[in-house]
């Protein structure tokens, strides 16, 4: 058994630095203040335990920092919700800006109808036709357009394209013969 305090001391820091035995180095450093307080060897002591005990508040201040699984996922949860509604919200301003350009289009085509200028206000619903295929407000602009300079053949026309495009929607909007009148075959009562 050691009897000095340097053999106390070096029995203690060999078990704390070379062989990582920290609770009984802290027995051999304790043993050494108690029965050596005035000796050299008791001030290393005291050091080596205030490292050994603030490692362990470190340490422990280590282990509380670090993130519980469920606030892990519930932290990535909202990154993927703000995501998506970030992706939401672009589609739905596209959407958005869309429908204020189809309606700009439209109201300057109605302008340029209403003033006989037809060559413009077609132009403007070819231009509208290509932001949407389901929308039958241009085809049947178009249509009116083409009823009201007689060219019957060129309304159905337009009616023929846009349920060819969208099929389902034939029924919706009546027979042929309801959405463009041949004026030729007008009825007698």
């Amino acid at each position: 058994m050691e009897s000095s305090p340097l053999e106390l001391y070096e029995t203690a820091y060999r078990l704390h630095y070379a062989e990582n035995k920290i609770p009984e180095a802290l027995k051999y450093y304790e043993a050494l203040i108690k029965e050596f307080p005035e000796s050299n060897e008791c001030g290393y002591a005291v050091v080596q335990i205030q490292k050994i005990k603030s490692n362990d508040v470190a340490a422990s201040v280590a282990g509380k920092s670090k993130a519980h699984p469920l606030a892990t996922l519930a932290f990535l949860l909202c990154l993927l919700i703000l995501g998506g509604l970030g992706g939401a919200g672009l589609i739905l301003k596209n959407k958005l800006s869309t429908a204020q350009k189809q309606a700009s289009l439209s109201a300057k085509a109605l302008a340029n109808a209403m003033n006989g200028e037809d060559d413009a206000a077609l132009m403007l619903l070819n231009e509208m036709k290509l932001l949407s295929r389901t929308d039958i407000t241009p085809y049947e602009l178009s249509a009116l357009i083409y009823r009201k300079s007689g060219k019957i053949d060129k309304a159905r026309a337009e009616y023929d394209t846009f349920f060819s495009l969208n099929p389902g929607e034939r029924g919706k909007y009546g027979s042929m013969e309801e959405l463009v009148p041949d004026p030729s075959k007008k009825s007698k009562k």
